[in-house]
Formats: structure tokens, C-alpha cells, sequence
């Protein structure tokens, strides 16, 4: 399987992303990676050599990866609008949005406002919320980090406020996969776990004990046989909508 580059333009800001471009016979269902706070597609590549058999792609959003990095425009809605116009451009429909850390905040808000496009939904140690980013928090990236631009880092901070999404729940109706790690560092408590489950009824909780906030350690194959699985349950749900009736 070979992975290739592509380009989307969100109002002049062109948008980066990859795209391993399988052509499915089989209604498999294919799959939309949105990366953590400042990480990119590429960080999505394993996940999409372990899913050979159907369509992938993760994007890079603003200022992340090989992506655009403006002076300007990195609110929770501007971010938020890069997923949009990403999914619009490559004109995907009855995906599973697949999305980890910070990235679930825009994943909430992707599926609030389109869930009709979505056939699952998959949610990665984070609550639904996009955080208000504390000053500190600049020069600790900056001084662990040198795949991040100074300038895109201090924008972040400087326009975050914090968006709670809890409300926006209530209107997603695909199932939803719902990881969270069971170690100190993991950022999804058992408490904001428990509110998913109450606010979204298609859903299911799946804590992996010996992980922190990096679900796919210590053990991968847990991590993506996981997802798998869930991806199987949509695809034989997808089949089941497509079989035609028996004639009478």
C-alpha cells in the first residue's frame, strides 16, 4: 500500500494531508484521522499501514506538519473550519472520524454539525472541550519541541478560550468509540468518561490500564486492534443498510 500527499484550500490556507487511496469494492468504511494539538498526518501513519484494506487519510491542520502556518486565524473555529473544508474538498460521506488528544474537540464539533456525514465516530482520551491554554505552556512546547513553529505555538495560546462541547453532544447519533488511558498523564477521567456514555447512548467506553495519554503504548496491537474491531461493526452495519429486502 502506498501513501501519497494531497492539498485542500481553506481560504487561501492550503491544508495538507495524506491518503493511502484505496479504491473499496466492499462497503468498508473508510477512515478521517484528525491528530492531537500540534501534531500532524504523518503522526497518523502507522494507523494507516495497519488498515490496509480501506481508505485513509489524516490532515494536517493550520500551522501543523507541511501545512500553511498563517500569522493569524488559529481559534477553536478557525481550526475547527480547516476539518470542514478538508472533508468537504475530498468529498468522503459515512466515514468514521478517528480523532486523539486536543483533536477531539474539532472531531465533536465536526460531527455536531455534520452527523449525517458520519458512520462512526471514534474518541481519544480528551473531554468535550477545547481548552483555554495557559501561558506557561508556550515556552515548555517550545523548549521540548523543535518540529513546531514558534509563531504558530504563540498564536494558539494567545487566541484559545475555552469552548465546552458537552451540549453539542446531543446531536451526534453515530456510534462512538470511546478510549481513554487508566494511567497518571491520561487526560480522559472516569468521571468525563461516564458523562460520554450518559450523553451519547450509541456509545462505549474502553480504558486501557497500563496506558497513559499515548493510548498506543505499551501495547499497539491492543490499541489499533481495537479500533479494528469497532471498524468491523460499522462496516457490517454499513452492509446490512446496503443488503436489498427479500421480495415477497
Amino acid at each position: 500500500m502506498s501513501v501519497s500527499a494531497g492539498w485542500v484550500n481553506n481560504k487561501g490556507v492550503r491544508l495538507h494531508y495524506l491518503d493511502n487511496r484505496v479504491a473499496q469494492g466492499p462497503p468498508l468504511v473508510p477512515v478521517v484521522f484528525i491528530p492531537g494539538f500540534l501534531n500532524s498526518a504523518e503522526d497518523h501513519r502507522r494507523e494507516m499501514d495497519s488498515l490496509p484494506e480501506r481508505r485513509c487519510v489524516a490532515v494536517s491542520l493550520r500551522g501543523r506538519g507541511q501545512s500553511d502556518a498563517p500569522k493569524m486565524g488559529y481559534s477553536f473555529a478557525d481550526q475547527l473550519s480547516d476539518v470542514e473544508a478538508f472533508v468537504n474538498q475530498i468529498g468522503l460521506q459515512g466515514f468514521c472520524l478517528s480523532a486523539y488528544s486536543v483533536g477531539v474537540s474539532f472531531a465533536i464539533g465536526f460531527a455536531s454539525n455534520h452527523p449525517s456525514l458520519l458512520a462512526g465516530l471514534v474518541l481519544s482520551d480528551y473531554s468535550a472541550r477545547y481548552p483555554k491554554v495557559r501561558e506557561q505552556w508556550v515556552g515548555q512546547v517550545l523548549a521540548s519541541r523543535e518540529d513546531v513553529k514558534p509563531h504558530v505555538v504563540q498564536a494558539i495560546q494567545q487566541k484559545s478560550a475555552e469552548v465546552l462541547l458537552w451540549d453539542s453532544l446531543e446531536k451526534i447519533t453515530c456510534p462512538t468509540l470511546i478510549l481513554r488511558g487508566g494511567l497518571p498523564g491520561a487526560l480522559l477521567t472516569a468521571d468525563g468518561a461516564d458523562r460520554y456514555k450518559r450523553q451519547l447512548p450509541d456509545s462505549r467506553v474502553i480504558v486501557f490500564d497500563n496506558s497513559g495519554h499515548n493510548l498506543s503504548q505499551p501495547d499497539y496491537e491492543r490499541y489499533i486492534g481495537t479500533i479494528k474491531t469497532f471498524l468491523d461493526e460499522l462496516d457490517s452495519a454499513k452492509k446490512s443498510i446496503l443488503r436489498p429486502r427479500d421480495a415477497f
